[in-house]
């Protein structure tokens, strides 16, 4: 994990906190009940904060994280500092999907987008462990699939509709992710992003709330009409869902 910031994640106890029986993760919670009392043996639950940082550009990924309540962004740094996301991981997913093709060197940043909690292990371990378990295997890859489109897609997004459209589907696509209706997320933050100026933000955000679809307070987004926002959002989201439907369930 990137020491870069001086932040990261905070593991409970001595790191061996004992991940949940039924996991809110979904690619865990499909498991067979024998991969997944193995997997148990290794993983542990670490606390994020906004911002946490998981990794650098270049860094060796370390760890392997199967989000249960927290949300992570993968975002592309350019050289003159914008940060534009490329993808969001939550409880639908997991992060290190590139050790798969044995690819041990992050891609891109990682960091916490929505605090919360995840399930961690060694990616020495993991890769050891999934040599021994087709079902997660086999689910660990049609997820890398899935990213692999949801990005696609979100660069067709982000091409084509315009701010208030892409931040209905970014609000949506994040209270899934987190099973929530509210999170915290500041318009600093969304304006990274979503690759737009701040005021763009506000004024979106601002025609959300007048017409009751949200409410934002102090930081804190509350997705008050949830059918009203996919209405606003454009086809993008209901794309996701449908790609989510083929090929994680």
């Amino acid at each position: 994990m990137s020491s870069r910031s001086g932040r990261g994640p905070r593991f409970g106890g001595d790191g061996s906190t004992a991940p949940p029986k039924v996991p809110q993760n979904q690619i865990l919670s499909k498991l067979p009940s024998e991969e997944f009392a193995r997997l148990q043996e290794h993983a542990s639950e670490a606390q994020f904060s906004l911002r946490d940082e998981l990794f650098e550009p270049g860094d060796t990924l370390e760890r392997v994280y199967f989000p249960l309540n927290v949300m992570f962004s993968l975002i592309n740094v350019l050289e003159d500092g914008t940060a534009v996301e490329v993808m969001t991981v939550g409880r639908e997913g997991f992060v290190g999907f590139t050790l798969l093709n044995e690819v041990s060197t992050a891609r891109y940043k990682g960091m916490c987008q929505i605090a919360g909690t995840s399930l961690t292990m060694e990616a020495k371990k993991f890769l050891v462990l999934i040599e021994k378990m087709p079902e997660l295997r086999r689910r660990l890859r049609r997820y890398g699939q899935f990213a692999n489109e949801v990005a696609a897609q979100s660069v067709a997004c982000n091409s084509v509709h315009n701010v208030e459209q892409r931040l209905a589907r970014w609000l949506l696509v994040t209270g899934d992710a987190v099973d929530s209706k509210t999170f915290d997320i500041t318009q600093e933050f969304l304006s990274q992003m979503l690759a737009v100026r701040r005021a763009g933000v506000t004024n979106a955000m601002g025609s959300l709330e007048r017409r009751a679809l949200l409410e934002h307070r102090y930081g804190k987004v509350t997705l008050q009409d949830v059918e009203g926002l996919k209405k606003t959002s454009c086809e993008c989201y209901r794309t996701i869902r449908e790609k989510a439907s083929e090929l994680l369930d």
